[in-house]
């Protein structure tokens, strides 16, 4: 089995939590998404990464940012710190893209000897008044 990088969901859900665009009915008020990806066993792997930008691509502020389904096979982590912009190219914002900005950094480690399916649930809060609310379902395959 292949096992794929992470970095390219993270930087799928960074533009769909900036879209909003990959989104299914709200439910309770929070809009849903879903990334899927597979990593190695006994490794911490970034998953996410996100950063709210000024229009000249500062940094203007951090998400609110909570487990709110954790994980059952799994710790998951949730940091700040140095993180490069990616926005799509359709968008205003995406002369920021590799640019390094401050953000938010979600890992996830598979318990010690877990190899199979996990997923959690993050709900991010402060994207802007259109999608203010959004929970993020990561699906994760672990593999040796």
């Amino acid at each position: 089995m292949k096992t794929i990088s992470l970095i390219p969901l993270a930087l799928l859900l960074g533009a769909g939590m900036a879209l909003s665009g990959c989104v299914s009915a709200p439910i309770g008020g929070a809009k849903q998404t879903e990334a899927k990806g597979s990593i190695r066993a006994g490794k911490r792997t970034e998953v996410l990464s996100v950063s709210f930008l000024k229009q000249d691509c500062t940094f203007a502020s951090y998400p609110y940012t909570a487990v709110v389904k954790p994980s059952s096979h799994g710790k998951v982590d949730i940091t700040r710190g140095t993180v490069k912009a990616h926005f799509p190219s359709d968008d205003p914002m995406h002369m920021c893209n590799g640019k390094p900005a401050q953000g938010t950094l979600v890992y996830y480690t598979p318990n010690a000897g877990f190899t199979g399916n996990d997923q959690f649930t993050l709900r991010m809060t402060g994207l802007n008044a259109a999608n203010g609310v959004a929970d993020h379902t990561v699906k994760i395959r672990v593999v040796k």
